[in-house]
């Protein structure tokens, strides 16, 4: 399933265009908000190639997809544009999103998410700039010191700008208006005063405009951009269309900008002084034990969307302080952690589907991205996932009773330690970052090897005698023993759809099929161009390219048979479907006739796969046998209770 199939097939489950009241996404996750939540098909969505997991949480639907969630999420957008209903303003269109404060969050996320690769790059790059300094590689009294410095602190300088941008699209206002409230937060009248220490309020019709820097704040503009959404729309229902172009923008920037300026940026600015010297308070009485509990809980924090609740304190904290002693080095601890409970699943698993997928989710664990680690794995096998509890907790024990710092922001992994370098090149910093990441990752690898082992499933598939499952029977080329005759009672009978030679699923080039990803089965390179009903049943799905048809017969067992292998690419031509979605069928009834010699002609292989898609409700799904040639509704294979 490529992006545009998969992004299509989640938009239909989740129960179509008209259903969903907003989407977006962030670095490994789409976001929905739905209006009807009982519509969404979490459980298909779950099945569907190319996602790790799906669920609701904070009034979202969330669907994992990992690093490739921008690709997807494109997608995404051009479906729904392509839908006369599926316009992405959510003012647009009636229903509702998140409430109370998960709407907060839902708003943090919505804001912060679209601003990450330029607060990320820059954080990085502050980070190599620090590496260099240490290494003397760089001069700080160098031309190009200055001129990275400038790029890395322009995007935390300018912040206000970013947001006002970020935050209009999210209260849908106009952009150029909010990027005006951000230029008045960071006019040089309002600077220049405060860097001469001249902090004696500007007096406005008898009310003080108080002298904050600005720079690198968060709370006051977003606070000013969701002002500016309702006093826009208050003042555009009032001003007749005919004077809206000039009289609207004046009005809604005269009102807007000095209740900003008077009230809410020193709120804001006041805010975020005490949302520091709180997080000060907390770590000066309770360090240690707030890293345990956070270091403990943050893979739920994540899983839930609340870690972006912390994103104004951590960038607040950045701007004031320097440093972040919270959620950025608590999320470098954590995510070591989910690395080594993974890794150590690679070390013990022997199933070699597993293995591949605790390797690449625990490398991309180790660079920061930790949701294919946590969906695809540990919390699949659960004791992993305790695991990496407990070397999260251990570890943020550590660094907080060091007071462990981060200089810069930057997805939290092993690329970012550069940011734990003081500034001014000191390594006891940074030493502590090695200690903790080292505790966390150790005791989380340590007990993952101690409490977890394979599951009863795969015990009871690896105690098999051999030559009882179809990987075995391959390779030895020999029919199914009759051990398989003893489960008679439990079994259901797949009969062949075609007539034709039998190829073992595990030698087509399609690493899909090959690797049993859509599930097990066999596969049959037809003699003639007829498909029939392999059971009875109904029909679920027809391809819309006429290639595939999916079937659930009247015991449960869900097939998808495929007519060669990337015969999408024909789109419907040489096939000729004789059924529809939901209609019934009795084994042997005729479903597709297609152009055998037309389709091999073309170049395209015309060995068909036929998959049991609901594998993992069986003990095993068995092949009569593996090599020859079988008759059209010869039995093919059983599925085992």
């Amino acid at each position: 399933m490529n992006n545009r199939e998969l992004s299509q097939e989640i938009i239909r489950r989740i129960g179509g265009s008209a259903n969903i009241v907003q989407a977006w996404h962030c670095i490994t996750r789409l976001r929905f908000n739905v209006k009807d939540e009982k519509l969404v098909q979490v459980a298909e969505i779950t099945k569907l190639q190319g996602v790790l997991g799906a669920q609701f949480q904070n009034d979202q639907f969330q669907v994992v997809i990992g690093n490739n969630v921008a690709s997807v999420y494109a997608e995404v957008e051009n479906v729904m544009k392509e839908s006369a209903t599926s316009e992405l303003s959510g003012a647009e269109r009636s229903g509702t999103g998140a409430r109370g404060f998960n709407a907060v969050l839902d708003t943090i996320s919505g804001i912060f998410t679209p601003i990450l690769p330029a607060i990320v790059g820059a954080g990085m790059l502050k980070g190599v700039l620090a590496l260099l300094v240490t290494l003397g590689w760089i001069s700080e009294t160098s031309g190009e010191y200055s001129v990275f410095t400038m790029i890395a602190n322009a995007s935390f300088y300018f912040l206000p700008f970013l947001l006002a941008v970020s935050a209009a699209r999210k209260f849908k206002v106009n952009e150029y208006l909010a990027l005006t409230l951000a230029g008045t937060l960071l006019y040089p009248t309002i600077l220049d005063a405060y860097n001469a220490g001249k902090l004696e309020a500007i007096p406005f019709l008898g009310l003080p405009v108080s002298i904050v820097n600005y720079t690198q704040s968060v709370i006051p503009i977003i606070l000013g951009v969701w002002l500016l959404s309702y006093v826009y729309r208050l003042i555009d229902r009032l001003i007749p269309n005919t004077l809206k172009i000039i009289f609207t923008p004046m009005l809604v920037l005269a009102i807007t900008v000095p209740i900003m300026l008077i009230a809410i940026g020193p709120l804001g600015n006041f805010g975020g002084i005490y949302l520091e010297k709180g997080v000060s308070w907390l770590f000066a009485h309770s360090g240690p034990l707030t890293g345990i509990v956070l270091g403990g809980l943050m893979p739920l924090i994540v899983m839930t969307g609340m870690h972006y609740a912390f994103f104004p304190g951590t960038l607040q904290n950045l701007s004031k302080l320097g440093y972040d002693v919270l959620l950025l080095p608590i999320n470098l601890i954590t995510n070591l952690s989910q690395a080594g409970a993974v890794l150590a699943v690679f070390l013990r698993t022997k199933d070699p589907k597993m293995k591949s997928v605790a390797l690449t989710s625990g490398i991309s664990a180790l660079l920061g991205i930790t949701e294919p680690a946590l969906y695809g794995v540990s919390l699949k096998l659960k004791k992993p996932f305790y695991a990496s509890i407990i070397g999260g907790a251990a570890g943020g024990g550590f660094i907080t009773a060091v007071g462990l710092k981060c200089y810069g922001f930057a997805v939290p992994g092993l690329l970012s330690l550069p940011l734990y370098i003081q500034p001014g090149g000191g390594m006891k910093n940074f030493g502590y970052a090695v200690i903790g990441i080292a505790i966390s990752f150790v005791v989380s690898f340590v007990m993952t090897l101690i409490l977890w082992k394979e599951t009863d499933s795969a015990k009871a598939r690896s105690e098999r005698p051999m030559g009882s499952t179809a990987a075995d029977r391959s390779e030895a080329g020999t029919p199914a023993p009759q051990a398989v005759q003893s489960v008679q009672d439990k079994k259901n009978e797949i009969f062949s759809p075609f007539q034709g030679e039998l190829v073992a699923l595990q030698l087509l080039p399609d690493k899909t099929f090959a690797d049993e990803l859509t599930g097990k089965g066999i596969a049959v390179k037809p003699a003639e161009g007829r498909m029939t009903a392999p059971f009875d049943g109904i029909v679920t799905m027809v391809a819309k390219s006429k290639h595939a048809v999916m079937l659930r017969s009247t015991e449960g067992v869900e097939v998808l048979v495929h007519i060669g292998l990337n015969t999408v690419s024909l789109k419907g031509q040489h096939f000729d479907v004789k059924v529809v979605p939901e209609q019934k069928v009795e084994k042997g009834d005729l479903l597709v006739e297609f152009d055998l010699e037309a389709i091999e002609a073309k170049g395209i292989n015309i060995v068909s796969p036929v998959i049991v898609t609901n594998t993992p409700d069986y003990l095993d799904v068995v092949p009569v046998q593996v090599k020859g040639v079988i008759p059209m509704n010869g039995i093919l294979l059983f599925t085992i209770k």
